[in-house]
């Protein structure tokens, strides 16, 4: 008896002994894993705090271009109100402007910082380094001639265009049209619809004899005499009914068209605080009265001495239908009738980045994009086109000072961007597209250029 107690004491002391040792390396292993989680959770919640250091930085640092000290100082100063000082617990901050060339209007902030850990060190693993980095890009769109190689309020072989939110994607206008053809939400849908600069100038009254402006639209509804379908010689409308299922309908296949006056003021990019002069909406019931006219609505006959000189702007946008609205804008000294609108009045009206346009009849034009700004120098220009497939065979970029660039054509309910490299120093020309084009070709061309232009509306972005 003594010795099977003795034997089975043993026996209970080998297995208490090994469960002991395996609890030991398991509670081991399970401490490691635990600060592994512990720590690995702070570096990823440091991490993700950096990273958004860093982009608010790099954006901040991308608004100041092309003043690069100017660029570092908002950097800085970004990454400080978020907790990164320069030299500071190890804080290391880098700013680059054009990260790997080519990218003028890129700004780059990468951000470094040791972090402390507080349980690894267990394991061997005493402390690491986080590191993050965003680059910020910004461009400025460039005002584009809404005349093309016309005279400025004068009804030529090409007018601007716009198509109604329930109107198919691939009829050329890509920003109101609310679907895409198969029903998927387009991205491009901008409810806001397009916008349009007209300057007028300081010395209006003494080139015009009067300080009163009246602002006229061409052709406001949506009609061609006797229906006629198709836009062409003498008509700038297109008659299109919606799309089937599973668009929804509208209650009439014309298309309805509001436009908007709204009065100068000093922060020209900046829409939310514009003042409304006059808006008026033109649709179905206006045809017989509108049709391949031109229109001053009620209010849009402005006296400069009340409204100031300077640059106006003027926005429409398409609430129903689905045809295409083709129209014309311009503005001068009230006229009494029979007499002709001149077009040397000192007014201009331009597109604000996107132009929106139709062509009435085929051939090879010469259109007036507009103005490439010295600013620019050194920079990329960017021109892109949407639907340019109608009959469209080339196009080629040139400006008065020589220089020439090769475009390319954007397929049906495409887009295609064309790079135009401007050399340094470049102190500014007009751009004018070789353009052969097809009638009823209804396209949307936009142009921006890497930098920033006082005065011209920014897209500022994460690019990396």
């Amino acid at each position: 008896m003594t010795v099977k107690r003795f034997r089975k004491r043993m026996t209970i002391s080998w297995e208490q002994g090994s469960v002991l040792a395996f609890t030991c390396i398991f509670a081991v292993a399970l401490f490691g894993m635990a600060a592994l989680v512990v720590d690995i959770g702070r570096a990823y919640h440091s991490k993700a705090d950096m990273q958004n250091a860093s982009d608010a930085a790099a954006l901040a640092g991308a608004d100041r271009l092309p003043d690069e000290e100017a660029a570092l100082a908002n950097a800085l100063d970004l990454c400080e109100k978020n907790g990164y000082v320069q030299g500071q617990d190890g804080v290391n901050i880098t700013c680059i402007r054009n990260p790997g060339g080519g990218h003028p209007s890129w700004y780059q902030v990468e951000i470094t910082k040791p972090i402390d850990y507080f349980l690894a060190p267990i394991l061997g693993y005493d402390d690491g380094l986080i590191r993050t980095h965003a680059a910020a890009q910004i461009t400025s769109a460039l005002p584009i001639n809404i005349n093309g190689g016309g005279q400025y309020g004068i009804n030529g072989i090409q007018n601007l265009s716009v198509f109604g939110p329930y109107a198919y994607y691939t009829y050329g206008d890509p920003r109101s049209p609310k679907w895409y053809d198969n029903g998927q939400t387009n991205p491009y849908y901008n409810k806001d619809g397009y916008n349009f600069t007209l300057d007028v100038p300081a010395n209006y009254q003494a080139i015009n004899g009067t300080n009163q402006m009246m602002v006229e639209i061409f052709d406001p509804e949506t009609y061609n005499s006797g229906d006629a379908q198709d836009a062409g010689v003498g008509k700038c409308d297109e008659i299109r009914t919606a799309p089937g299922s599973p668009h929804q309908q509208p209650v009439s296949k014309y298309t309805t068209t509001k436009y908007s006056l709204y009065a100068p003021d000093n922060t020209p990019g900046d829409y939310s605080d514009d003042v409304l002069i006059a808006t008026k909406t033109y649709g179905p019931n206006d045809k017989a009265a509108t049709d391949q006219k031109w229109i001053s609505p009620s209010g849009y006959t402005v006296n400069l001495s009340t409204w100031g000189v300077g640059t106006y702007r003027i926005n429409v946008v398409t609430t129903d239908g689905s045809s295409e609205n083709g129209f014309n804008l311009r503005a001068g000294p009230p006229r009494t009738t029979g007499v002709p609108f001149d077009p040397n009045n000192g007014t201009k009206i331009d597109a604000i980045g996107s132009l929106p346009i139709n062509f009435n009849v085929s051939g090879v034009v010469n259109i007036e994009l507009g103005e490439i700004p010295a600013e620019a120098g050194g920079c990329n220009v960017y021109i892109n086109k949407f639907d340019t497939d109608v009959g469209a065979q080339s196009i080629q970029y040139y400006d008065d000072l020589g220089h020439t660039w090769s475009g390319q054509l954007a397929s049906n309910g495409t887009w295609k961007l064309d790079t135009l490299t401007m050399p340094a120093g470049y102190p500014g020309s007009k751009l004018h597209a070789k353009y052969t084009a097809g009638s009823q070709d209804t396209s949307e061309w936009e142009m921006y250029f890497d930098g920033y232009m006082p005065g011209a509306p920014v897209d500022l972005k994460l690019v990396d």
